[in-house]
């Protein structure tokens, strides 16, 4: 009887072993037979949803080039995108819906600052990778271990027009009109330290309400002071009519803005008003990858990219490596492979992120020319 019941016990526990062991391989299998989902946060509507759809047209690129190499890891890939609005409280809600539903360990986040900024809290508590594709505000540097972004700081960006200003333009006296976010405020910021430590004069600064339409009150304040230049800080949107309604009041001023203004709606809204606007941005990347993904985006879309495409592609293919670079797809695991990723030549330049996640492009500046965006030489 002792026997009989030894037997039916060790059978029971092999059984059981049995069971746990195929049930574990079932799992694993299941898990490896499931697309590996990545999160991207964008401006799909309002004012800025011209730099989320174009980041998305360069994401759905590199998913489609990803997919057909393998995937990462051997697991398809899938982007859960969620709109922004180009909010704060928005991004928070998308972030949220990300990781506590789609269970995503890396976000794509977009082009506005305070979304980036909005998010970075959580992603450093959570262990979630934000990269985002084009939020400039220089507070965001160093922000959580767990933020990168592609697009160079504000810091950058506002020391080169503020140079440019001072020692090209020779402006002794320029007036400043911003949009009233994080955005703004940063680059206001910076150039008003970098203008000044030049031996320049802000002679005033005017805030703008994200989404206005008319900025009359604000522009005749800056009229009032007689700037020898006027620095534009907005979408383009807003820089449509901020820059009609500039020459609408007679204004003459040099016209300076930002990287966000090198967008065909600026011309095509603004018309003549946009005439002589000069603006800084990333110098144009050369290389195999620059040519392959340029022939590549006009193959699937018919047309050049636009503004922030390329960053949207790199940010997708970035995360893809750093996985591989660490082998593995948890928040700990791409950010370690993005920290370990040295000169990475993607369609956007080539890029190494620093100790505060930011990387650094050379910027020269452009200018409207004919209706047309030209280098300044």
């Amino acid at each position: 009887m002792k026997s009989f019941c030894l037997s039916v016990f060790l059978g029971l526990c092999l059984t059981a072993l049995f069971f746990s062991v195929n049930c574990k391989r079932e799992d694993a299998s299941s898990i490896n037979n499931q697309p590996i989902e990545i999160g991207a946060t964008l401006p799909l509507s309002g004012d800025a949803a011209v730099f989320g759809k174009n980041s998305q047209k360069g994401i759905d690129l590199a998913l489609e080039e990803i997919n057909s190499s393998g995937g990462i890891l051997g697991r398809k890939v899938k982007i859960d995108y969620e709109d922004t609005k180009a909010l704060a409280k928005e991004g928070v809600t998308a972030y949220q819906k990300l990781v506590s539903f789609n269970k995503v360990t890396a976000i794509i986040d977009d082009s506005v600052s305070s979304v980036t900024l909005a998010m970075a809290p959580l992603a450093d508590k959570d262990h979630i990778v934000v990269l985002a594709t084009g939020a400039t505000a220089p507070q965001i540097s160093g922000v959580s271990k767990y933020v990168f972004r592609i697009w160079n700081s504000d810091a950058y960006e506002g020391e080169v027009i503020a140079d440019y200003a001072a020692n090209q333009a020779h402006l002794t006296n320029v007036a400043i009109l911003y949009i009233n976010n994080e955005y703004g405020k940063g680059l206001e910021r910076v150039f008003r330290s970098q203008f000044t430590a030049r031996h320049g004069k802000v002679s005033g600064s005017e805030a703008f309400d994200q989404g206005s339409s008319d900025l009359r009150a604000q522009i005749t304040k800056i009229k009032a002071t007689s700037p020898e230049g006027i620095y534009l800080i907005a979408y383009p949107k807003e820089a449509a009519s901020a820059l009609r309604q500039i020459k609408e009041l007679g204004i003459d001023s040099k016209l300076l803005g930002t990287v966000a203004l090198n967008d065909q709606q600026v011309i095509d809204n603004a018309g003549g008003a946009a005439e002589g606007l000069v603006f800084p941005f990333p110098k144009d990347s050369t290389g195999t990858q620059v040519d392959a993904f340029k022939k590549a985006f006009e193959a699937k879309y018919g047309t050049p990219p636009p503004v922030l495409g390329d960053v949207g592609y790199d940010a997708l293919h970035m995360i893809a490596k750093a996985a591989e670079i660490s082998k593995g797809i948890s928040g700990q695991q791409i950010q370690e492979g993005l920290k370990a990723l040295k000169d990475y030549a993607g369609a956007s330049g080539v890029m190494t992120f620093d100790d505060k996640g930011d990387v650094h492009k050379p910027m020269g500046i452009k200018v409207i020319h004919n209706g047309k965006f030209e280098w300044h030489e």
